[in-house]
């Protein structure tokens, strides 16, 4: 018996052998060979979808050729090949399983007519959204070849080399089958028992007539965390996602779980969407900025004098823009967001007099955030320039010169032509002193 099996084996090969080495020798195509495991998975050839690796080889035109491999429940895997006209070329894959179980509930999909065509759910991405071929999943009699999809609305598209795509929606109820004619739509809806007996199953598996592709749901988690920042602070963003052939926020790719710090300029909407063949899951969290600058700028004291013995004033500025990344202070320059700076004063009035000005300083803040703030303070100079003013800074008059001192002469009566006015003053003395010496002489007794 295995001698007539084996010389009826040999005889089919010989036979395609025969059949095919004709048309191989005309063609001026080369040919590829995937050996890939699991066989079933699915080819496609420079982004066009080809058929099932298994009993399957692939004519492709001389030159390079990239090779894209898909298989619900394994990492997508790709190859570069150089074809060379009128020969083969064979690859070797092996597919890697993405690890665990799935739990349901779950419905069912059953495809038909559509043989060797590439099956993708919710999406058009062959990457992210492949399920199977339409082989895997047109049988639900004795040997099960099911499509096991949570219950929900999903997007069905069939994928085939020769045909247009074809999209349709498909609405499946827990424990529930739901039937599609290719190219036409959906032709019924049965109950679904099996579903009531599955409780956790890996996403692929396969036998010799029969397999089974259960579709993991999306699910997901993101926040951010804070809703309101300053102007240049940061929020913190972090997500998480299940069953997700794509991930992003905000339209860019980012991995299926992770955190990212932000810095926004003004409110923003943060959108994270994660989609898989199980469904669509989309979240948003809103960061608000506060782009304000509470500015202020003082000087102390308000009222400064200078005089000739002080030709200076001092003064103290203090400021602060909490905020803001960009501040300066007129006329000293740029300076930091929060300080204080001594400054000394010199009236601009070169000449001598009087001295009543005053000072303006001005502060200019801004932030990244689009907010600007102007603040100023004025400094009252007085007093004099250059001139003692006042009782104690009056300088003295200029004084007289002093008349100089003659020599002392002898002392000498006045003299006169007349006697009797020198007699007249000799009595008056002489009566004086008769009167002293009386005055002495009683006293005495």
């Amino acid at each position: 018996m295995r001698v007539r099996h084996f010389s009826l084996l040999v005889s089919w090969v010989a036979l395609l052998f025969i059949c095919v080495q004709p048309a191989l020798a005309r063609s001026d195509k080369g040919y590829l060979v995937v050996h890939v495991s699991p066989p079933e998975t699915y080819i496609y050839a420079d982004g066009e979808p080809i058929v099932e690796s298994k009993g399957h080889y692939i004519i492709l035109t001389p030159g390079e050729h990239k090779i894209d491999m898909y298989n619900y429940g394994f990492k997508p895997e790709t190859r570069n090949v150089t074809i060379v006209a009128h020969k083969w070329w064979n690859i070797h894959v092996a597919m890697q399983a993405i690890p665990g179980m799935i739990s349901g509930p779950w419905g069912c999909i059953t495809i038909e007519g559509a043989p060797h065509a590439a099956i993708l759910l919710n999406g058009k991405d062959p990457a992210a959204f492949f399920v199977g071929h339409g082989d895997e999943f047109d049988n639900e009699w004795v040997w099960k070849q099911e499509l096991i999809v949570p219950p929900g609305k999903h997007e069905l598209t069939v994928n085939n080399l020769h045909l247009d795509p074809w999209t349709t929606t498909v609405e499946v109820q827990a424990n529930q089958r739901v039937v599609v004619d290719a190219y036409k739509g959906v032709r019924k809806t049965v109950p679904w028992a099996r579903g009531q007996q599955l409780t956790e199953v890996p996403r692929f598996h396969a036998g010799i007539a029969s397999a089974e592709v259960a579709v993991e749901k999306v699910t997901g988690q993101f926040a951010a965390s804070s809703e309101q920042v300053n102007c240049g602070d940061s929020a913190h963003l972090t997500w998480s996602s299940t069953g997700a052939g794509i991930t992003e926020i905000n339209g860019a790719p980012v991995s299926a779980s992770g955190d990212q710090t932000v810095e926004p300029k003004q409110a923003t909407d943060y959108k994270f969407r994660a989609a898989g063949p199980g469904g669509v899951y989309t979240s948003d969290a809103t960061v608000n900025v506060n782009n304000a600058i509470q500015a202020s700028l003082s000087v102390s004291p308000a009222e400064v004098r200078t005089d000739g013995a002080n030709p200076q004033g001092t003064a103290t500025l203090t400021w602060s823009a909490p905020n803001a990344d960009a501040v300066s202070v007129d006329p000293i320059g740029s300076v930091g967001a929060t300080g204080s700076r001594e400054v000394q004063i010199t009236p601009a009035n070169t000449v001598q007099g009087p001295v009543d000005e005053s000072v303006t300083y001005t502060l200019h803040a801004s932030n990244a955030c689009g907010a600007s703030e102007t603040r100023t303070a004025t400094l009252h100079l007085t007093g004099s320039n250059g001139v003692l003013q006042g009782t104690a800074n009056t300088p003295p008059e200029p004084q007289a010169e002093a008349p100089q001192i003659a020599a002392e002469a002898p002392l000498a009566l006045p003299q006169t032509d007349s006697k009797l006015p020198l007699m007249g003053l000799m009595g008056i003395l002489f009566l004086a002193a008769a009167a002293a010496s009386h005055m002495i002489l009683k006293n005495l007794a």
